[in-house]
Order: C-alpha cells, then structure tokens, then sequence
C-alpha cells in the first residue's frame, strides 16, 4: 500500500496591466515553404514572451486565430495578448527570424500550478519499423531525437525542471497500456526521482524511391515521412495523462543507398531534419501547455520527529518560508488489479524551513503529529 500526503497552499491572484515585451524567435525553411517557417518563428517569439512575463502557453492560440496585416497582428479581443507588431524579420536560406513587440495583460486569476516548475524524465523513444529505417542508415534515430528533446525541454527552465534523459528501452505506449504499467512508471519516477515521464515512438519514416529507369529519380528528392506519436505520463500517480500524433514530411535529399549522418550538422540542415525539430518544437510546445497549470508532486525522502523532506526544491519553484496545510491519501490496488485511493485530511501546517535545489525540509508548526508520514509517502502542492 502506497500512502500520499498533499501539500495545500491558498490560491493567490494579482491584478496588472497591460506590458509591451520584445521577443525573438526563428524557424527552418522546409521544402522552400517560408510562410509555414514565419508563422512558426512568429509562434515562437510570442512563446518566449509568454514564458518571460510569466502568462499562460494557452494564450498562443490567439496567434493561431489572428490575423497579420501589414506587420500587426488583428487579435480578439479576450485573452492575455492584446497587440503585437513585427519590429524586425530576416531570412536567409535555412530560416526566418522574426523580432515582435508584443503587449500582454497578464489574467487577474493565474494558475497556481505555473509558479511551480514541474519535474520530468525523457525516456528513449521506440522506432516502431525499423526496416524503414533502412533507407539512410538511420536505425538509432529514434534515440537521436529523444536526447534532441530533451535538450530542447532543458531549455525551458521557468515551467519544466528536466531532470533525467534514460537511454534504455521502457515498456511504455500503447502496447503496454495495461493493470501493470503504473508499477514501471513508478520504477521510472525512483529512478529518475521526477514525476512526469516522457515517452514516444515513431511509427513512419518510409520514403519510396522512384525506379532509376524514371527520369525523376535524378531530378527529384522523394518525399520522406515522420510520423510521431507522444505520450506524457503522470509516474507517481501511474497513469497515462495524455498523448499526440505529429506528422510531417520533407525532401529526402539522399541517393537510395547513401548513409545519413545523424551526427552531422548537415543531416539537421537538410529539409528531412528540419522537418524533425520543427515537429519537436511541436512538442516542446504542447508539453508546456499541458504541463503549465498542473499542481507537482513531490515524495517523501526524509522523516524526522516534526519535520519532513521532500524531493522538490529551489529549481521547482519552493520559496522557504511558504506554510503549507496537508492531508494524506492511501494508494493501492484492488483484487482486479485496478488503482484505488482513499483521503483523509491531516489538521496540522508544515512551513518550509529550507530549500535546496532538488529538495526542501517541512517542519510542523502545531502539536499534531507526523506518525503517519513514511518515506515514499507523496506530497502534492495545491
């Protein structure tokens, strides 16, 4: 039986005004189409912005549904992004790059979870055929693109706190979607010591090659698909908490029977690499939207007399000082294997007492006592 503790701060709002912010982003040109590269390298800057003034990745979508004239952006009217203008915008072959000036209003109400960053792993993704892998030599993709990932998601330090990269096999996915999986995530979540996992398998990358009696075969790159499929996994709570196909395709500018270095700056440079990170950028995207506004996790890793540590710290957002109320939950599986929770509000508040970078020390500041606070035992901020 697993128990968990849930940490519970108060909810708190702040009214601002609108701010201008100057932000920057770029995007690849793929397959010469460099309207699809500028709405991304637009998409882009606003995202930076967005993270910068601290305001929802929600509010992108108004990018999606405005329209740009003349260098501004025709909005509507609800949201947090009131104006935006293009100051700046450059190409040269491989990218556009676009400076905006954007003004935000920031909600009344923010999101609780967003001042937290939350922790996650990145597992090595599954390459579903590999004998379409064939074409290119590129059977260790899938793990080029994982670390690719991750080092993208590192990037994004004010939402995500990434914290592992396993470069294992995992039995996650659709395939192994059954009564047992929440018993690998959580081995996953101990060994990474994060709470979100990462996992996704490429399930296309074929290219058909014309015959060399075609006269396009000399003039003409096939096109090459990527097909992908993401799923993010809450670990602690050993569940699946969403997943996302991505597809794309692009020129495969090898012969047949060339070697592709995926090592290489050129194998990225290319229009088929291009395609990857634009769709990763996807990714990145949509893992922060997903992830902004949810309430993090932390375990139990240190019990003493009336005091507690916890596995979430300084790079997750903990300030010391915060006073915390708390309830616990117990966690098991029932006779059909199924997951099954029960709660029961615990009186007493804990203040954070100091802070590490990965972790933080919880001291009581009542009578109650901690007897039923184990190690491994959750803490959910909320």
């Amino acid at each position: 039986m697993i128990k968990s503790i849930i940490l519970i701060c108060a909810l708190f709002s702040t009214a601002a005004g609108a701010q201008w912010f100057q932000s920057s982003g770029d995007a690849y040109i793929i397959d010469n189409d460099v309207e699809t590269a500028r709405e991304k390298a637009l998409k882009k800057a606003v995202k930076n912005a967005l993270l910068f003034s601290g305001g929802a990745i929600s509010s992108l979508q108004q990018v999606n549904n405005g329209v740009l004239v003349e260098n501004k952006l025709i909005l509507n009217s609800e949201g947090e992004i009131k104006a935006l203008t293009v100051v700046d915008e450059k190409q040269d072959a491989k990218k556009v790059y676009i400076k905006i000036k954007v003004d935000i209003e920031p909600p009344e109400k923010t999101c609780f979870g967003s001042t937290y960053p939350k922790s996650l792993a990145v597992t090595r993704f599954k390459l579903n055929n590999p004998e379409q892998a064939i074409p290119g030599d590129i059977h260790l993709i899938n793990q080029q693109i994982s670390k690719t990932l991750y080092n993208q998601l590192k990037l994004s330090p004010q939402s995500l706190n990434v914290r592992s990269l396993v470069n294992k096999p995992v039995k996650l996915g659709e395939k192994y979607n059954n009564k047992y999986i929440s018993d690998t995530l959580r081995a996953l979540s101990t060994q990474t010591d994060s709470q979100y996992i990462i996992y996704g398998e490429i399930d296309d990358l074929s290219v058909k090659f014309d015959s060399k009696n075609s006269i396009s075969y000399w003039l003409t790159n096939p096109p090459r698909h990527f097909y992908l499929t993401v799923y993010l996994y809450d670990a602690l709570q050993g569940k699946l908490l969403s997943s996302k196909q991505y597809r794309s395709k692009a020129p495969w500018q090898y012969n047949k029977h060339d070697a592709a270095d995926l090592h290489s700056k050129l194998f990225w440079d290319r229009d088929y690499g291009q395609a990857i990170l634009s769709v990763l950028d996807d990714v990145n995207y949509d893992l922060e939207r997903q992830l902004q506004c949810l309430t993090p996790t932390a375990k139990i890793i240190s019990v003493r007399n009336n005091s507690v540590q916890i596995n979430l710290g300084r790079r997750n957002g903990i300030k010391q000082g915060e006073v915390l109320s708390l309830s616990y939950s117990s966690n098991y599986k029932d006779q059909f294997g199924i997951e099954r929770s029960s709660q029961s509000q615990y009186q007493g508040a804990m203040e954070v007492i100091e802070v590490h970078e990965t972790s933080a020390i919880l001291r009581t500041i009542d009578s109650y006592p901690l007897s039923n606070i184990q190690i491994n035992d959750l803490a959910r901020i909320k």
